[in-house]
C-alpha cells in the first residue's frame, strides 16, 4: 500500500514537472499585469500573513483538500501533513520560528488556460528562510527555488500543488534582495531543525 502511494506521488510530481515545463514554454506575464499582481497578493497572504505571522485561518484558506507538496529534502506530503507540520514545527516557537522572504525579481508567472479561459497560474521563483531574531551573517539562512500551481475555482484561488527544491545553506555579510551569492568561508557547526513541510537544515557559523 505504501509503495502504491509513493508511486502515485511520483506520477503526480512528474505531471507537475511537465506542467511547469509547458508553462515555461509560454510567455510569462508582465509584472504590471492583473494576473501577476493577483498571484503576488496570494503569495503575500500565504507567506507574509500565513507563514511568517502564523495566521492559521489565512494559511488554511489557501490550501485545498487535495493539495500535493513535494520537498527535495523532506519528501512528498498531503494537506494533512502539510498543515500539521506548519502548526507543530513552524509556529510552536513564535520567537524562534523560520521567516520566509521572497527574493526580489525572481518571480515568473505563467497563465494556465483551457481554450482561452484562465483556470490557473504557475508561479516560479526563489525564496529564503532564516530564524527569527538571528543574524544572517553569523547564523545563516537557506535559499531555495519553488514552483507553485495556483488553481482558480469558482472565483477563488488556492495552492493546488507546490514543489520546493534546490535548497542550499548560505552565510553572508549582507543579504541583498537581488543577490544571494557571497558566502562565508569560516568553519561552521551544523544544527538541524524540522519545520515540515519545509524541512530546513541550516549551517551555523562557528564562533572564532
Amino acid at each position: 500500500m505504501k509503495q502504491r502511494v509513493t508511486l502515485i506521488f511520483l506520477a503526480y510530481f512528474f505531471g507537475l514537472f511537465l506542467l511547469s515545463w509547458t508553462a515555461s514554454a509560454k510567455a510569462q506575464v508582465a509584472e504590471n499585469s492583473d494576473l501577476f499582481q493577483a498571484i503576488m497578493r496570494l503569495d503575500q497572504q500565504l507567506f507574509e500573513q500565513g507563514f511568517n505571522q502564523c495566521n492559521l485561518p489565512r494559511f488554511e484558506a489557501l490550501i485545498p483538500l487535495d493539495l500535493t507538496f513535494f520537498h527535495d529534502k523532506g519528501g512528498p506530503q498531503d494537506r494533512a501533513e502539510f498543515i500539521n507540520g506548519f502548526k507543530k514545527n513552524v509556529c510552536a516557537n513564535p520567537e524562534g520560528k523560520p521567516i520566509r522572504t521572497l527574493v526580489s525579481g525572481s518571480t515568473r508567472i505563467y497563465p494556465m488556460e483551457d481554450n482561452g479561459v484562465l483556470y490557473g497560474a504557475v508561479q516560479m521563483g526563489e525564496h529564503t528562510f532564516h530564524l527569527k531574531g538571528k543574524s544572517l551573517s553569523t547564523d545563516g539562512y537557506t535559499v531555495a527555488k519553488f514552483t507553485h500551481l495556483w488553481f482558480l475555482n469558482k472565483g477563488q484561488w488556492q495552492l493546488k500543488s507546490a514543489i520546493s527544491y534546490d535548497h542550499q545553506q548560505k552565510f553572508e555579510k549582507m543579504l541583498s534582495s537581488t543577490s544571494t551569492k557571497k558566502t562565508a568561508t569560516k568553519p561552521y557547526t551544523i544544527f538541524n531543525f524540522s519545520i515540515a513541510p519545509y524541512s530546513l537544515r541550516l549551517e551555523q557559523q562557528a564562533a572564532n
